[in-house]
């Protein structure tokens, strides 16, 4: 197996333990304090899109060790260090999805399988006391890198940017992370320490059933929607032996789908705009509404859907 599929498992796992929920914990989801992050995401993306890229390994070991250097002060960072934080991840994430698109839709099933497993372990481990996993998912990024290959790093001829594609992503993850961060608040509603080897079952399920069976993205939306669905139905029923199972198979899944677009796109650049909305936009706005109570608002996002998804429907089947 190619250890590349060790470097996206550990790049994963950070943005996941640490950029995503590791600060964000660690600063009492305090917007004021938080902001500097999305901001520095957008702007490595964004340098990451137009930089021309002539040796991307390089890159990404200068980029894995800026990661240790940033991690050695966590949690204690000024809002210029959460800068430069979501800089370095905006900027490693396009690159790194570039460099795994030889890979194939199955090492990629893997690298999630793997990082969702230990993400899942590991999710209730105090946010303040992260620090050693910041400083070694990096380190393992690093080791791993070195004995991967990477294949062929030139860029192809790129067609136009599928603005419905992205418009898509944006939304799975939308009604994903505003889900993720209200439920990351809600004791009443805690899975994660209360059905943890449950959570890592449906993670692997969710991930084998997209490999199998899993359509394109575009042509996938009923099935996610309907997982999300469920997934907003267990939550607001106070179900959360059911949410366990369902809405862990529903990130899995569309996320498998979603990955799997990114990696066939033919350039960095189309990645890293792609991931600005995605990673970025889509993820901070879901955010804010969790943090002011405002999870209606997805309901609003689903009807829109709703209206817009059967008339996509029809227009590229004419």
């Amino acid at each position: 197996m190619n250890l590349l599929v060790l470097v996206l498992s550990s790049q994963l796992l950070y943005y996941l333990l640490i950029a995503q929920t590791g600060v964000v914990g660690a600063f009492d989801s305090h917007i004021h304090d938080l902001y500097p992050l999305p901001i520095g995401g957008i702007v490595g993306a964004m340098l990451c899109a137009y930089w021309k890229h002539h040796g991307i390994k390089v890159e990404l070991y200068f980029l894995f060790v800026a990661q240790v250097m940033v991690s050695w002060f966590y949690p204690n960072y000024s809002l210029g260090m959460i800068f430069v934080l979501g800089f370095v991840v905006g900027y490693t994430t396009p690159l790194l999805l570039f460099a795994f698109r030889e890979q194939g839709v199955a090492k990629l099933s893997i690298g999630l399988a793997i990082a969702y497993a230990i993400g899942t372990a590991l999710y209730t481990y105090p946010y303040g006391s992260r620090g050693s996993i910041a400083v070694i998912l990096p380190f393992v990024s690093i080791i791993t890198l070195y004995f991967s290959t990477l294949g062929d790093m030139r860029a192809r001829k790129e067609p136009p940017l599928r603005w419905s594609m992205i418009a898509m992503m944006m939304l799975w993850i939308f009604a994903d992370s505003a889900l993720f961060e209200t439920l990351s608040r809600s004791g009443a509603m805690d899975i994660w320490s209360q059905h943890t080897l449950l959570i890592i079952v449906a993670h692997l399920l969710g991930v084998h059933l997209a490999y199998l069976y899993g359509k394109p993205l575009m042509r996938s939306g009923w099935t996610i929607f309907g997982l999300f669905v469920g997934s907003y139905a267990a939550y607001y029923t106070h179900q959360p032996l059911l949410l366990a199972i369902v809405y862990p198979i529903a990130i899995s899944y569309y996320n498998v789908l979603v990955f799997r677009e990114l990696i066939q796109m033919k350039s960095v650049r189309a990645i890293a705009i792609a991931m600005i909305g995605v990673g970025w936009i889509a993820a901070s706005a879901a955010n804010f509404i969790a943090l002011e109570h405002y999870l209606w608002l997805s309901g609003i996002v689903g009807a829109m859907f709703l209206v817009g998804y059967p008339y996509y429907l029809r227009r590229v089947s004419v």
